[in-house]
């Protein structure tokens, strides 16, 4: 008690006193005092050394998986497709508050079940780097379908039955880049740089319109416009879509795939390892493929919080490694559109060179493929 008290008077007199008074003071101390001092500022000087060169790797490492500077702004509507029966698609974007310009827009396809409030984690991140991120929903395989009939999400297997939802996309599309009822969002969204991602079903759906090839319709239902494809939770091509060997053939943009080790289909078709098949098979664009370890197919729709329905299917399962997975998924997202809407060639040797890499660490691995010309 007296040590600290002297400690406690010393840090007193430290703080208030020139640095010549601090060499006096230090003076009146008796040795066995000054030895105690020294001492603890060698360690305080030690801590200071390697924690603070821990926190400068970690800042440096995962800017991209940290929010960004801009304030996010969320707008909701709804669309309707006269030229499918006023089909109607409702909408909830997230974008920055002040853009000097358009900003580049990612439309979001949300799996069997969700709705345009899926993955808003994702979605208010994208805004806070400067990127618009448009979710929609899609009516016959949203969370209203799955109540009235849970048997409607093995629409999934027919892609007949999920055209509708890939002409969603084209529709969007389409709005986006005439303007004709973006109403607030009108001159805020950048109808010449527009990407596609989604998870699950809402995966698929991005596979479907980034080129791959869908037996009957051959690559009828791709969108070309599109500049990239995020997929969270890739998939092989079920039976009645075709064959691996030529679905990935043609692709048309570049692709970052995500999936985890327990990244199990939810209707146990395949197994998580199949999951990197579109990556395997596809040879014409660039690629990037993130495997995250203990990550289950809930981790890749980018909820916080397991639904309690969830723990009933495969591959839902909790996940032990969940935020860390969360910041990897965030930050492959921000690099990889900084890459392809602006070409920007920082966050390109972010994904290649190494850093990415060093930043997921043991939460999983990355590869890489560059597209074959």
């Amino acid at each position: 008690m007296t040590i600290l008290i002297r400690i406690l008077i010393a840090i007193f007199y430290l703080r208030r006193v020139k640095v010549t008074g601090l060499i006096y003071f230090f003076g009146l101390l008796d040795m066995r005092m000054k030895r105690f001092l020294i001492f603890f500022a060698l360690i305080c000087l030690w801590f200071y050394a390697v924690f603070a060169q821990t926190n400068l790797t970690v800042t440096s490492g995962d800017e991209r998986s940290d929010p960004g500077g801009r304030k996010v702004e969320v707008v909701e509507g709804e669309w309707k497709d006269s030229a499918r029966a006023s089909r109607s698609v409702l909408w909830k974007c997230y974008l920055p508050v002040e853009t000097k310009s358009p900003v580049p827009v990612v439309i979001y396809s949300h799996g069997g079940g969700g709705t345009r409030d899926t993955n808003a984690m994702l979605g208010r991140h994208l805004a806070s780097h400067g990127f618009a991120s448009l979710h929609i929903q899609h009516v016959g395989s949203d969370v209203r379908a799955l109540r009235a009939n849970p048997r409607s999400l093995s629409a999934v297997n027919d892609p007949k039955a999920s055209e509708p939802r890939f002409l969603d996309v084209a529709f969007v599309v389409k709005q986006l880049r005439s303007g004709e009822q973006l109403g607030e969002l009108k001159c805020r969204l950048d109808g010449k740089r527009i990407g596609i991602a989604g998870h699950s079903y809402g995966g698929l759906t991005s596979q479907v319109v980034a080129g791959q090839h869908v037996k009957g319709y051959d690559q009828k239902l791709s969108i070309p416009e599109l500049k990239g494809a995020f997929i969270l939770s890739p998939s092989p091509p079920r039976e009645d879509y075709g064959n691996a060997e030529k679905s990935f053939q043609k692709m048309l943009m570049p692709m970052f795939s995500l999936t985890g080790t327990a990244d199990t289909a939810p209707d146990k078709s395949f197994t998580a390892k199949d999951r990197r098949v579109p990556f395997d098979r596809t040879s014409n664009v660039d690629q990037w493929l993130l495997v995250l370890n203990g990550a289950s197919h809930f981790t890749l729709s980018g909820q916080e919080k397991l639904p309690a329905v969830a723990r009933l299917l495969p591959g839902m399962e909790a996940d032990p490694n969940l935020a860390a997975n969360h910041a990897c998924i965030r930050a492959a997202a921000v690099s990889f559109w900084q890459t392809v809407f602006f070409n920007d060639e920082t966050a390109r040797k972010y994904l290649n060179d190494g850093e990415f890499a060093k930043f997921v660490g043991k939460s999983g691995s990355l590869e890489f493929k560059s597209a074959r010309r």
